[in-house]
């Protein structure tokens, strides 16, 4: 498909595999005879075998055309491209997700890049000018030129307006990078500067993806900052393709989550339902088949994990439960503390409507109830977006079903009909990005509701609702009680008339449409207080006298024995 953008043309192949699922960019930056007309181009993308892969992964394919060469092309073009076209790309399948008018959502955190001789070269200084644009690139046949753009500030694209003391630079940023070389001195500067970058140290360890072998450094936390050096004769051959893309962009991604995003492992959807680490299962509800994924915390068999809590972590709008699953934390808690069990239900088409699946928790808390005895009366519902609009809105319809609610990022939606002046109490948790378009600003009146239906007497000002108190980094959420990004939150807490925190809001630090780990952490510290016992309107404190981490660990000693 052609594409004029800018006074330029791009070859562009959007799979017929492409729907409801996110959808990954990926950008080949061909070497400059193959990049010179849209005609080449196109042989290229087919040659290569990268339109193959796209098409059957169901991504998009973009290979921009420069009749005058790489060198001529300014390092910031593929963000400018990307920028510019994400919401052009037609569905070609039928099937587009509920609110997108017919076209595929590309996703930020779903952004590849493979570059070939002189267009490696070019996305070499592309990494150095924008690293937090790619969640991974490969370099074959050409190694970075300018790395003076280190020394500027980040783009901080994901976020606009970040706060006074972001000051992170672009050589700060990690990468996750793949060089292709001749000869290993060729790339000898590349690895110095992105190993500096990522904060990698020693001398790296060889492993084999396929049949290529690579030296790679990893950054300290293991994590998806990485650099892979393999030497070799390499070339724009269908099998290099495929093992670039299976080995490297389906093992990363990068979150929305902060100002530059943040690097992450990832499993593929193969490998997610391979895994053993989520059991799936399902139910039937109003004539549809809801899959929902099952996470036992680590060390604990079905019948240790009786008797415990059940949370609901429910995906937002284009976003499947298998990619959602260990977004938030959620597992990793639950493997942390074995204080609960963990649902994700996935949706029909990615998106959760009330009136459809409202009715389908009862369902999943019927079956999770039968098959692991969860305890009832300690259900806690939470979700991101559209989910977290679901949690509102199911948590306030279906009230004798959750014990507290904690909604994040949820654009705007109502609280059902009656729900406080019924009586029914709901402690709680609500979470808000200062740099969200989506949801900022849409909390009052999910406040107001909640304050009334959990007997909190805060004072109305001009400026809104007068907290009892205000959590930080400082005063609450430190490195002691195990939060690594404490400095991020400000929470506004509102007591009732015993004293105990009813309900709280809490707004993140340079934070977009996203989430980080430590929410899970704060929204579980909040919630596990609560039961509702034999499912009536009110709600019973449970006593803990102990930190979350330590009294969590001493219930998940006492089940292993």
């Amino acid at each position: 498909m052609r594409i004029a953008w800018e006074g330029r043309e791009l070859y562009c192949h959007i799979s017929t595999k492409a729907g409801f699922d996110p959808v990954k960019t990926l950008y080949v930056c061909a070497p400059g005879a193959d990049a010179a007309s849209y005609e080449a181009a196109a042989r290229f993308a087919q040659a290569s075998g990268w339109r193959e892969i796209a098409e059957q992964d169901g991504a998009v394919l973009v290979l921009p055309i420069v009749p005058h060469g790489w060198r001529a092309e300014d390092a910031g073009l593929l963000m400018k491209i990307y920028r510019g076209t994400r919401g052009s790309f037609p569905t070609q399948s039928g099937k587009s997700l509920y609110g997108r008018g017919g076209y595929l959502w590309c996703w930020e955190t779903l952004i590849y890049a493979v570059g070939y001789e002189d267009g490696a070269s070019f996305l070499g200084d592309a990494s150095a000018a924008c690293p937090s644009f790619f969640a991974a690139a490969a370099l074959v046949g050409g190694v970075p030129q300018d790395y003076t753009p280190g020394e500027r500030p980040s783009s901080h694209w994901l976020v606009e307006n970040v706060s006074a003391d972001y000051k992170t630079l672009n050589r700060e940023l990690p990468v996750c990078l793949w060089l292709m070389v001749r000869e290993r001195q060729e790339a000898d500067a590349a690895v110095r500067y992105f190993n500096w970058s990522n904060g990698a140290q020693g001398p790296g360890c060889e492993e084999m993806f396929d049949d290529i072998s690579a030296t790679v450094y990893r950054a300290p936390d293991g994590g998806a900052a990485q650099v892979r050096i393999s030497t070799g004769t390499f070339g724009p051959e269908p099998a290099l393709a495929r093992t670039v893309f299976s080995q490297l962009f389906e093992r990363v991604i990068r979150w929305k989550n902060g100002p530059d995003g943040k690097l992450t492992p990832f499993m593929s959807r193969a490998d997610f339902y391979a895994s053993p680490r989520f059991a799936l299962d399902s139910v039937v509800y109003g004539g549809r088949s809801y899959g929902f994924f099952v996470h036992v915390p680590e060390g604990l068999t079905a019948e240790q994990a009786r008797g415990l809590p059940l949370v609901f972590s429910v995906h937002g709008r284009g976003e499947p439960a298998w990619m959602f699953a260990e977004k938030n934390g959620w597992d990793r808690l639950a493997d942390e503390t074995g204080a609960f069990l963990l649902a994700v239900p996935d949706s029909p088409e990615n998106i959760w409507f009330l009136e459809r699946d409202g009715g389908v928790f009862a369902r999943m808390i019927d079956r999770l109830h039968s098959r692991y005895g969860i305890d009832r009366e300690r259900v806690y519902l939470t979700g991101f977006s559209n989910g977290g609009m679901m949690t509102r809105e199911a948590g306030t319809r279906y009230p004798q079903l959750f014990a507290a609610l904690s909604p994040w990022n949820a654009p705007p939606a109502e609280t059902w009909p009656g729900f406080a002046e019924g009586g029914w109490q709901m402690p709680c948790f609500i979470y808000l990005g200062d740099n969200d378009p989506v949801a900022r600003g849409t909390e009052e009146p999910l406040l107001e509701q909640m304050l009334r239906a959990n007997c909190c007497a805060a004072v109305r000002t001009a400026g809104g609702f007068v907290p009892d108190a205000i959590y930080n980094g400082e005063n609450h959420y430190t490195a002691a009680r195990g939060y690594t990004e404490g400095e991020r939150f400000g929470t506004a807490v509102y007591r009732d008339a015993q004293g105990v925190p009813r309900v709280c809001v809490t707004v993140m630090k340079n934070m977009p449409h996203g989430a980080i780990h430590d929410e899970s952490r704060a929204a579980w510290e909040f919630m596990r207080r609560y039961r509702r016992p034999g499912n009536g309107k009110a709600v019973e404190t449970v006593p803990h006298t102990e930190s979350t981490e330590t009294e969590c660990a001493k219930q998940k000693e006492e089940r292993l024995k």
